[in-house]
């Protein structure tokens, strides 16, 4: 890291030779002691007497010491440990060349342990004080003048950890996009090639149902095929049992997708895949954008009968297919012999045409200024300025899901991401 601004961050112990190895080794511009109220005072009567004369700069403007309340508690000196985060942080925004290294080999094994917790979030080296002899017949301390400095990468970061740990989490909360990003930007810096693959196909599999969230049936199930041909990737993430079940869904969900795909004219499938995605948005608050999905859901459902039982298309409905009575009441809205209709006028169509689901029971609960349809025209993402709040895409769901003669196990589920094996298995 020749050229580079380093911030150290240390657990300090009672022996201050490893510690000054390590200061000499990186030459900090700046270093954050983490010290017990016993070991607090190594700092200046030991340390920074050794260290500067070797050329290590630890003048009070270089230097911070955390003291940790209770060295033996891990839970205190995590706690502790989460002042510094807004350092690091800020460290690392100063740009290229700015780097952490955290030094676990002072301290007690909590404290060390206290820091390896709190800062695998972190990007980091880790860095450990290690030597060629010991006292005590090779298993005391390293003897001053042997110590060897070892350090790696975060592994967290360098093996994709931490950011399968944020994925799953931000997968499982419904937001793919973001859990798919997280994966990208850990793959690009993944150096390992199956680190790599196995993020690029778990980044595959949440960008496939990121897609679908937005409609995209054909990308959707591109990327599931991906997936599926990379399969051995989800059985080292997740283990093999729970792998299994993964795909065993993936290869459902696909096909449900090519259904979707094949037929691509309006049918029941899309309606489910509707008010599914409501039931998607509605789990985040988004009720807005959940009711606009189930007036669509309930406008599809009607636009369906007319065409398949009635051989109608709502968008060039001509005047010859109308009941007479019909005929001159929207006479004056026809242009060339055609006209428009909607979600309303389909419905009276429909009972004009004596079909059944234009006379069904929910209809008296679907007209009318209070009807949950009318809720939804004075959404702000429709014709209003008024939210929809829960109780309002509750009735509107229930009335779709009795319109459609829909159950729970109609509607498409994505899948919850199980924890990774690598994360299960890290020791």
């Amino acid at each position: 890291m020749s050229g580079d601004y380093i911030l150290l961050v240390a657990t300090v112990g009672g022996s201050p030779e490893p510690l000054v190895a390590a200061l000499v080794h990186w030459r900090p511009a700046r270093v954050w002691f983490l010290a017990s109220a016993d070991t607090e005072c190594v700092i200046n009567e030991k340390i920074v007497p050794l260290a500067e004369p070797q050329g290590v700069q630890l003048d009070s403007g270089r230097r911070e010491i955390l003291t940790l309340p209770d060295a033996q508690d891990l839970r205190s000196c995590i706690a502790r440990l989460r002042q510094l985060t807004p350092h690091v942080q800020s460290w690392l925004a100063r740009g290229d060349g700015h780097r952490v290294v955290v030094e676990l080999t002072g301290g007690t094994k909590c404290m060390s342990a206290a820091l390896a917790l709190h800062a695998h979030r972190w990007p980091c080296t880790f860095s450990y004080v290690g030597g060629g002899e010991r006292t005590k017949g090779g298993v005391g301390v390293v003897v001053g003048g042997t110590e060897h400095i070892f350090h790696m990468h975060n592994p967290w970061d360098t093996l994709g950890y931490q950011a399968m740990e944020d994925a799953c989490a931000l997968f499982n909360r419904g937001e793919s996009a973001a859990a798919a990003e997280r994966l990208r930007q850990a793959r690009d810096r993944a150096e390992d090639p199956a680190v790599k693959r196995e993020l690029s196909t778990l980044e595959a599999l949440t960008r496939a149902y990121a897609a679908w969230d937005c409609f995209d049936h054909g990308d959707a199930a591109n990327r599931l095929k991906d997936v599926i041909k990379n399969r051995n990737d989800l059985s080292v993430a997740f283990g093999a049992d729970a792998g299994d079940r993964l795909l065993d869904q993936i290869e459902r969900h696909r096909a449900h997708l090519q259904c979707l795909i094949e037929n691509s004219h309006i049918g029941v499938a899309l309606v489910r895949d509707l008010v599914a995605n409501a039931t998607r948005r509605a789990r985040e608050r988004r009720y807005d954008d959940a009711v606009a999905r189930l007036y669509r859901a309930v406008e599809a459902l009607a636009q369906i009968r007319l065409r398949d039982g009635h051989g109608i298309d709502t968008s060039r409905v001509s005047v010859t297919q109308l009941p007479q009575a019909l005929r001159t009441e929207w006479a004056d809205r026809a242009e060339e012999g055609t006209l428009v209709i909607g979600l309303q006028d389909a419905y009276t169509l429909l009972e004009r045409l004596g079909d059944p689901l234009g006379s069904h029971p929910v209809q008296s609960r679907l007209r009318g200024p209070k009807s949950p349809l009318a809720i939804r025209n004075q959404s702000i993402l429709a014709h209003g300025f008024q939210p929809v709040g829960e109780s309002g895409y509750t009735e509107l769901l229930k009335a779709t899901v009795e319109l459609g003669k829909l159950s729970q196990t109609d509607l498409p589920t994505f899948p919850r991401i199980p924890e990774m094996t690598a994360l299960q298995d890290l020791p």
